[in-house]
């Protein structure tokens, strides 16, 4: 039997999310018909906790739309993602959250824009709901991440978007381990445009992401797409070893006029400074090479599979 492939993808990364998904998916049933012929649902359980699973086992049995995908434990967001796109089988895939801040009433304007010969259609949050400190440090990463990264990362951009398939197989060509999906996608180039889009509040619950996952995020994604970091320890080693140098004659000169200076105290500060300069300077060049065979050589899996739930090609 020939497999039917949908017009559209909706991939849904979740994370307990219990109390989200049956009104997600009913804001969904109601919005592609009005503008897909065919369709699916992949939602990615990543380990959660909660009742979560079994809500999608339900959704499962009531629309064969829907399709699960139930990790074996908790991978991060950025493995569900993974995982989402790689099951998905549309001409054009959307990824957006569990949680309802991705508004399916912005999905016409996403396939629109994609219809029209877009081959990346990505929301721009026009108007957060966090707390001024936390909208202000999205601000910072944004801006900075732009003119650090060696790509073209769009500001107050996430992963909510539309992608065409030939999008979505150069993601998925990609195997690297550290993912960062707004890199990957900015990364793959293709005409891509902005739609803003304003950001709504949870319908539920309180947000899985704390500040320490967004940290290590952010992290995470600056060390996948920028070298700044080694070179930042190589420019510190290089100022050590300057201010060794500059310490080490200030020192002689003093000890040349005739200043008192304790026995040893100078050949001990400049081969502190300079030896310290030196091991940051030469660190700094090994780990501009030991990043990159450690992005070539890790051949762990991102995530691990329990199980599907439901066909594909069902529901068209």
């Amino acid at each position: 039997m020939t497999e039917v492939v949908p017009e559209i993808s909706i991939v849904i990364p979740a994370f307990n999310e219990e109390e989200t998904l049956a009104e997600l998916h009913r804001a969904l049933s109601e919005t592609m018909p009005t503008i897909a012929t065919s369709w699916e649902y992949v939602f990615v359980d990543d380990g959660s906790t909660d009742n979560t699973r079994l809500v999608i086992r339900k959704l499962s049995e009531r629309d064969p739309h829907v399709r699960g995908v139930l990790f074996s434990r908790n991978f991060g967001h950025e493995a569900a993602i993974e995982a989402g796109i790689r099951n998905a089988n549309g001409q054009a895939v959307v990824l957006m959250d569990a949680d309802l801040q991705d508004s399916p009433d912005a999905l016409p304007r996403l396939v629109a824009a994609w219809r029209n010969g877009a081959d990346v259609a990505y929301a721009v949050r026009t108007d957060r709901k966090e707390g001024a400190l936390l909208r202000a440090a999205f601000s910072f990463y944004y801006r900075f991440a732009s003119n650090t990264m060696s790509i073209d990362l769009p500001r107050d951009a996430g992963p909510f978007s539309l992608m065409s398939r030939r999008v979505v197989d150069a993601v998925n060509a990609m195997n690297e381990h550290g993912r960062y999906f707004p890199g990957l996608r900015a990364f793959v180039g293709f005409n891509q445009v902005a739609i803003p889009v304003e950001r709504n509040e949870r319908l539920a619950g309180v947000t899985k992401y704390s500040l320490e996952k967004r940290v290590a995020g952010a992290i995470g994604a600056i060390f996948a797409f920028s070298k700044l970091p080694l070179r930042i320890a190589t420019i510190v080693g290089a100022a050590c070893a300057l201010l060794a140098t500059i310490v080490g004659l200030f020192l002689i000169a003093s000890a040349l006029n005739g200043a008192q200076v304790e026995r040893g105290w100078t050949s001990l500060m400049l081969a502190i400074f300079f030896m310290g300069g030196l091991q940051l300077m030469v660190l700094g060049v090994i780990g501009e090479y030991v990043g990159k065979v450690f992005d070539e050589t890790r051949a762990r899996p991102n995530f691990i599979v329990e199980e599907h739930i439901g066909e594909r090609g069902a529901g068209h």
